[in-house]
């Protein structure tokens, strides 16, 4: 539970629109360019490193974002078909004929890990902050790093880091070290960041039955 749900943390890309800025990038100016996001779609690419496996255990599928209330699914194609939505507080997953509903405020671990990409595609500092220790550093032709190290003691005994790195508006790649040295890294490709959701369109995507 604890990797799917680290997994699920990991299966996030979002970019703020607009236009590029010419003055230097800090970590409040970008999550200001979030909070401006009207919406994400995305396709992701996993792999997880596990030390007791030979070789690493690899996925693909795609994720949806939509703020105001704030609303993820996450859906995987390949190798099995899977589906995780967080909304209201919930965190909903389905794999196969099993589904399972869980509190997120009421499990400090699933909290933290919610926290890592729910506040960024927010760009609620305040609350990631809370959670985290975030550091950015910016590089050339507008990159930016983002290295969040959990507060939390409890998340604190699974994650040692997460990186999330991009270039501009474009968050192009996030990893996730455990303490257990095991890594997972998401790739995305096909980021629509000016994804808007009719009430149709949200009523189709954002559910799991």
């Amino acid at each position: 539970m604890t990797r799917f749900i680290a997994s699920l943390a990991l299966a996030v890309a979002a970019l703020a629109p607009g236009a590029a800025h010419a003055q230097e990038v800090t970590l409040s100016s970008l999550l200001t360019r979030f909070s401006e996001l009207p919406g994400m779609e995305a396709r992701f690419e996993e792999e997880k490193q596990i030390a007791l496996l030979a070789v690493p255990v690899r996925s693909e599928g795609r994720i949806w974002f939509a703020p105001g209330p704030a609303r993820l699914m996450r859906r995987v194609t390949s190798p099995e078909p899977s589906a995780a939505l967080i909304a209201n507080g919930q965190l909903r997953m389905r794999s196969g004929e099993r589904t399972e509903e869980l509190s997120i405020r009421d499990n400090p671990v699933l909290h933290g890990f919610v926290e890592s990409f729910r506040a960024v595609l927010a760009g609620d500092q305040e609350t990631l902050e809370r959670f985290y220790e975030a550091e950015l550093t910016a590089g050339d032709a507008e990159g930016w790093e983002i290295v969040l190290r959990p507060r939390n003691d409890a998340l604190a005994r699974f994650v040692r880091e997460i990186r999330m790195r991009g270039h501009g508006v474009v968050i192009e790649s996030m990893d996730m070290v455990e303490v257990s040295g095991d890594r997972t890294t998401t790739r995305f490709s096909d980021v629509n960041t000016q994804r808007r959701y009719s009430r149709a369109d949200a009523q189709r995507i954002f559910r799991i039955p």
